[in-house]
This record gives structure tokens, C-alpha cells and sequence, in this order.
């Protein structure tokens, strides 16, 4: 990625299998049991696999936080980043390979990006914080 080339879903198999394999090997930490890992789950096969660690972890819930904005906007935020490995010519690549989540994805909330940071921590936290009161009244401590 540093020398702008976009990563493979080959590239990307074995990532997605360690962190897939994170989630269950993570006992709880403090007062939270929750774990918040973040990647760039572009396509749904990623997501997928990233759905088994909680298959197979008996009442671990995946969700997922889609942070959606136009192309545009994310080329001009990556080209203004200083000393980041990964530079704006690689945001096209990523709006190729992107599958954006489908209605049946019920995992997955959507934050529009498009506006001030401030605005989008603050949907993000009750994005979680409802999805998690939905899921069985846990409630996570974020502030």
C-alpha cells in the first residue's frame, strides 16, 4: 500500500482470518465484556468471515459501523493526511472493490461521514449504544 498498490482479497485473507480469530480469544477487559476492532470490511465476503468468530463463540454478536461518504470527500481528507503509509490514490481502489452493505445485512449500521468529525463520533456512539440496548440491554460506557 505504500507504493500505492491496492491490497487483494489474497492479501487480505489471512488479515481477516487473524482478526476473525481475535474476537474469540479476547476475554473481557474492565468492567465491559465488548470488543471494538476497526478495519476497512470493503466487500461482504469480508464481513462474512468476520461473522464466523461469532458463529462459533456461542452469544459473541458481530456489528458492524459503516462509515459512508462520496469518493471525493475521502480522496481530499487522504490527500491532506501527513506521513500516512497509505495515500490518496488509493481511495479509487477501494471505492472499486467496495460492496456496499446490503438491507439484509441487519449487522450493519450507516454513518453518513460527509459532515464535521464532532457529528460523526456522536452518531457513531448511539449508533452502538442503541444497537447494543437492542441486542440484550448491555450498555457500553463511552465518553
Amino acid at each position: 500500500m505504500s507504493r500505492g498498490e491496492a491490497l487483494t482479497d489474497e492479501d487480505r485473507a489471512g488479515w481477516l482470518e487473524a482478526l476473525r480469530d481475535h474476537e474469540t480469544a479476547q476475554p473481557p477487559a474492565g468492567e465491559s465484556p465488548h470488543l471494538v476492532m476497526t478495519c476497512s470490511a470493503l466487500k461482504r465476503h469480508y464481513r462474512d468471515v468476520l461473522r464466523e468468530g461469532g458463529a462459533h463463540a456461542g452469544d459473541l454478536r458481530i456489528r458492524f459501523v459503516f462509515l459512508d461518504a462520496p469518493e471525493e470527500v475521502l480522496t481530499r481528507r487522504a490527500a491532506a493526511r501527513k506521513g500516512h503509509y497509505a495515500g490518496a490514490n488509493l481511495v479509487h481502489s477501494q471505492f472499486v472493490a467496495l460492496e456496499r452493505p446490503g438491507p439484509d445485512e441487519k449487522d450493519v449500521v450507516t454513518v453518513d461521514v460527509d459532515r464535521p468529525i464532532e457529528d460523526t463520533v456522536r452518531d457513531v456512539i448511539v449508533s452502538v449504544k442503541g444497537t447494543m440496548m437492542q441486542d440484550d440491554g448491555a450498555y457500553l460506557r463511552l465518553n
